[in-house]
């Protein structure tokens, strides 16, 4: 917060006073946020986890693709970014919901953003490997990963689905509801921890399952036995994560008593 006078200009304000704290935000399962105020001006201030490596997060990457997204209406303006904090403009706006999936007009609107996602351009970042992903959250279990998923059939599935692809496109990696704001003239995807060059059915899956709109792949050569493929790896990387994600906040918590 100290840091307040290097912030950027958010739309139309400008923070002028050293800002306040309105509320913390639900507290997510990685790190802190809360938003903050100077007047009419209001942001989102995110504390990044000590642990972030562990969970697979790199924050040098996560930089590079907001950098490359900035400017773009469905990403939030970044105001002030370094190593331990992200500061963003609030978007105010509803969570997705089924209702709105079901709508072809939404659909529609929500094609094209994934669309300028993928299309967009970003370079000194290496290709996402979704076996590597894998093995990362493993070697952070003090026991076999076999106890949280079917480890033998994950490691060949991922393997494949990194063969499967020639050419990576930037996902999301994490468009859960709470990642997507609607706005009555946007949609603003929020928390691109985990964005990287991957799978180019990857987040399409993520909102639809097996069950994607005819069109919406349409130019793809994507065979339903990949889009299969990719909603058991969704599956078993949110459970290796989760697994991950325990140990690291136990033993932060062992930290904090000490």
């Amino acid at each position: 917060m100290l840091k307040w006078r290097c912030w950027r200009k958010a739309s139309d304000l400008t923070c002028n006073a050293l800002p306040i704290v309105e509320k913390e935000l639900s507290i997510g399962l990685v790190n802190r946020s809360f938003l903050v105020r100077s007047g009419r001006f209001r942001a989102v201030v995110r504390v990044n986890s000590m642990d972030s490596d562990k969970l697979g997060i790199d924050r040098f990457r996560e930089a590079q693709i907001l950098k490359a997204l900035e400017g773009k209406e469905f990403v939030p303006n970044i105001l002030y970014w370094d190593a331990d904090v992200l500061v963003t403009e609030y978007i105010s706006g509803v969570k997705l919901d089924n209702e709105s999936l079901k709508s072809s007009e939404f659909r529609s609107h929500l094609s094209s953003v994934l669309h300028g996602i993928q299309t967009t351009r970003v370079s000194d970042i290496n290709r996402f490997s979704y076996l590597e992903c894998c093995n990362r959250y493993a070697r952070n279990l003090p026991y076999n990963p076999s106890e949280v998923v079917d480890w033998e059939r994950l490691c060949i599935v991922a393997k494949e689905i990194d063969r499967s692809f020639r050419a990576p496109v930037l996902c999301h990696h994490d468009l859960i509801a709470e990642n997507i704001i609607i706005r009555q003239d946007s949609i603003v995807f929020i928390d691109w921890e985990f964005a990287a060059l991957g799978h180019p059915a990857f987040d399409y899956v993520k909102l639809f399952g097996e069950n994607i709109p005819r069109g919406m792949l349409s130019s793809r050569d994507i065979s339903s036995g990949v889009i299969k493929q990719l909603e058991f790896l969704q599956s078993a990387i949110d459970d290796l994560w989760f697994a991950a994600q325990n140990i690291v906040k136990r033993s932060s918590d062992e930290r904090g008593q000490k």
